[in-house]
C-alpha cells in the first residue's frame, strides 16, 4: 500500500472534490483518479460514491478513514524521528501540557537551542495524563506542565519552574467581583466551572474539600474539558473556576482573578515543572533542566525530586 495513495484518499475525502484534491497533490485529474481507483482495487472495495455532480465516502470510505488518518499521521512521525536521528547528534521529545501558556517557557527554549544546536527538539501537546504515560513509554523524553499530582508518580523525576497559589476567576459582572480577594465561604452559593477530573489532576478533589471545609457542597455547572473553554464560561458568568496564575495569559476580557484567603487551611496551590522519566538516560534531558535552571523563580521552592 502507497503512501501517496492514502494521502490522495484523505485529501479526497475531506474535500469531496477530485479537481481541487488534485491540484492539492499537484497533478492532473486523470493521474489523481488513478490513484484512487489502484487504492480501492487494493483494498477490495469502493471508497467512494461518484456522479457527474457529487462525490461521497460510501460505508466502506467511511469506516476506513480513520484508520488511513492514523496510518498517515505515524508514517509523517516516524519521519520527523528518522530525519532528526540522522541529521543530528541527538534530540529532546518534548511534551507540553494542553492550553498551557507560561512566559518563562519561551527563555527557556531560546537559552536552550543557543547553548545546544546539535540537538533537535520534537514537540507535541497532550492531557496530563497523557503527557505522564507518554513518559512511562518512553515515548517522549520530559515534559513541561503544570504538574499538579503528576510529579508524585512512581519513577517520574521532576524539578520545579515555580509555585503559586490558586486563583479564582469570576465574570466582572459577578457579584464577588468588587472584592480583592476572597474565603472560600464567601462562595457558598455560587455555581462553579470546573475541568474534567483527570487521572493525575487531583485539584478538583482539593476544590471539594476546601468547599466542604467551609461549610457546603460545590454546585457544578459545567465541565469542560479546556481552559479555553472554562475561560469562556466563565467571562460569560456561567461560574466561578480555581485556576492557575498562567490563565491571565488568555484570559478573555471581563474575566477577573482574585486570590484566596487561605489563613485557616493549606493553601491550593499549583507549580509549573518539567517532568521526566527517571530512569531516561537521554542526556538532552539534563542540558534542558540546566538551562531552566537559569530562569527558575529563586523565591520559591524549585527542587528536584525522584
Amino acid at each position: 500500500m502507497e503512501i501517496k495513495n492514502l494521502e490522495a484518499f484523505l485529501l479526497l475525502a475531506r474535500s469531496l472534490n477530485f479537481t481541487k484534491s488534485a491540484e492539492q497533490m499537484f497533478l492532473s485529474q486523470s493521474a489523481f483518479s488513478r490513484q484512487i481507483i489502484r487504492l480501492e482495487e487494493e483494498i477490495g472495495c469502493q471508497l467512494f460514491k461518484r456522479t457527474k455532480r457529487s462525490v461521497e465516502l460510501t460505508f466502506y470510505g467511511r469506516s476506513f478513514l480513520e484508520h488511513a488518518e492514523i496510518i498517515v499521521s505515524e508514517y509523517n512521525k516516524s519521519l520527523i524521528n528518522l530525519n532528526c536521528s540522522t541529521r543530528k547528534k541527538s534530540r529532546l521529545r518534548l511534551g507540553l501540557l494542553n492550553d498551557l501558556i507560561d512566559e518563562t517557557f519561551p527563555d527557556i527554549i531560546n537559552d536552550f537551542t543557543i547553548k545546544n544546536p546539535e540537538v533537535d527538539i520534537i514537540y507535541s501537546d497532550s492531557s496530563m495524563s497523557s503527557l505522564v504515560n507518554n513518559l512511562l513509554r518512553d515515548e517522549i523524553d520530559c515534559a513541561y506542565t503544570l504538574t499538579h499530582d503528576a510529579k508524585n508518580v512512581p519513577g517520574i523525576s521532576s524539578y520545579t519552574i515555580w509555585s503559586k497559589p490558586v486563583y479564582i476567576a469570576m465574570s466582572c459582572n459577578h457579584p464577588l467581583a468588587e472584592k480583592k480577594s476572597l474565603k472560600i465561604k464567601d462562595l457558598a452559593g455560587t455555581t462553579f466551572v470546573i475541568p474534567i477530573p483527570d487521572t493525575y489532576n487531583l485539584g478538583v478533589l482539593h476544590m471539594n474539600y476546601l468547599c466542604k471545609s467551609a461549610g457546603f457542597e460545590p454546585n457544578v455547572a459545567a465541565m469542560v474539558s479546556n481552559v479555553n473553554s472554562l475561560l469562556m464560561l466563565v467571562s460569560s458568568n456561567v461560574g466561578v473556576a480555581f485556576t492557575a496564575e498562567t490563565a491571565k495569559n488568555i484570559a478573555p476580557k471581563g474575566v477577573k482573578l482574585l486570590p484566596i484567603e487561605t489563613d485557616e487551611y493549606t493553601p491550593l496551590e499549583t507549580d509549573i515543572a518539567i517532568l521526566w522519566k527517571t530512569s531516561n538516560s537521554n542526556p538532552s534531558i539534563k542540558k534542558f533542566l540546566n538551562s531552566a535552571e537559569n530562569f527558575a523563580d529563586t523565591s520559591e521552592s524549585c527542587i528536584l525530586t525522584e
